[in-house]
């Protein structure tokens, strides 16, 4: 009785193959462990034939993509927007179609992202904005004969149209918040002159005396002077959050610095009276940075450019000295700009 009971076999375990004695022939597990690793595997066999998402972190299988992006959201703290460029664009994260190499926006798993970063369409030439369409005067002459039909046929009407202050509180809560502002040059025209405006005769009367006006480089200068004036007036206002933190930096150095610097109607970012020195910052985009954007692209960039070498002319002129820092290098090489500060001002 001993002896039959006290009997094993020889057997291989089906998953490490290593080789084992049991009292039944049958024996395909040497442990308990390879019986959970080989039930394990099985699951990630069936799963991987059923289902078509499956989680890189823990090999979960999902029948749909949005199961998928809640569960490792919530096991596994990936974004949304990661498991849309690993799932979705198989892992290319899209950039900004303007050129500029920037990331844009995610909106989510229906719209994806943007084609371009808030403001950039307008670097783009010949798209439909108002910045850069070559048929700009044609769309927005259009579009102005479009909207009048539209008003003259009554598809289109005012807000307030046949409303009055007794029977629309809107009517009524803009009336009092009207009463005692100051009156605007828009009030001081009389209706005939507003009405005036929709002769297109007039209005074009109006574009060739602007065109005329700004074409005497004597005009242009003088508003380029009065422009000046007022970011002069409104200093820091305007400024960029690349310049803000040029600005920040130059304080960690204890360095004393004007900003929005005047000198011959042009405006310098910062300068350092202690030393006579002009500083410039320069975004990588807008003045062409040659390891970046060798090439202007645009006409802004063209423009910004030209204006760039008027610049340093005017300070040649004037003896000063001016210093240029690009964008990339203030945003990833921080301690050689400034080592450079610390070498010019020594």
């Amino acid at each position: 009785m001993n002896d039959r009971y006290s009997l094993k076999f020889k057997c291989n375990c089906i998953v490490c193959n290593n080789e084992f004695l049991s009292r039944v022939t049958t024996a395909k597990f040497c442990s308990s462990k390879c019986k959970t690793r080989n039930h394990r595997k099985k699951k990630i066999e069936q799963d991987t034939k059923i289902y078509e998402f499956h989680c890189p972190e823990c090999t979960k299988g999902f029948g749909d993509y949005v199961s998928l992006r809640k569960h490792r959201s919530k096991t596994h703290k990936v974004s949304s927007e990661q498991t849309y460029i690993e799932f979705k664009l198989n892992g290319e994260i899209p950039l900004c179609k303007c050129g500029c190499g920037e990331k844009v926006k995610f909106l989510g798993d229906e719209s994806g992202f943007r084609d371009y970063k808030v403001g950039h369409v307008s670097r783009v030439e010949g798209k439909n904005n108002w910045g850069n369409n070559p048929n700009f005067d044609e769309i927005k002459k259009k579009s102005a004969e479009t909207q009048k039909k539209m008003y003259e046929s009554g598809e289109l009407k005012v807000w307030n149209d046949g409303l009055t202050k007794e029977t629309d509180e809107r009517v009524k809560l803009l009336g009092e918040n009207l009463k005692g502002r100051e009156i605007t040059w828009s009030d001081k025209i009389s209706e005939s002159q507003k009405l005036a405006w929709m002769n297109e005769d007039r209005r074009e009367q109006a574009r060739i005396t602007s065109t005329e006006y700004w074409s005497d480089p004597k005009k242009r200068e003088e508003q380029r002077f009065k422009r000046i004036k007022w970011l002069k007036e409104n200093q820091f206002k305007g400024q960029s959050n690349l310049e803000k933190y040029f600005g920040e930096l130059l304080t960690l150095m204890e360095i004393v610095f004007e900003g929005q610097y005047e000198l011959d109607g042009y405006l310098f970012d910062y300068y350092i009276p202690e030393y006579n020195i002009l500083i410039e910052v320069d975004g990588d985009w807008y003045h062409c940075n040659p390891n970046v954007h060798p090439e202007a692209k645009s006409v802004i960039q063209e423009q910004v450019v030209k204006n760039d070498i008027k610049k340093n002319k005017v300070c040649e002129e004037h003896n000063i000295k001016l210093l240029r820092f690009w964008e990339n290098d203030i945003n990833n090489n921080k301690i050689q700009v400034m080592e450079r500060l610390l070498k010019e001002l020594k």
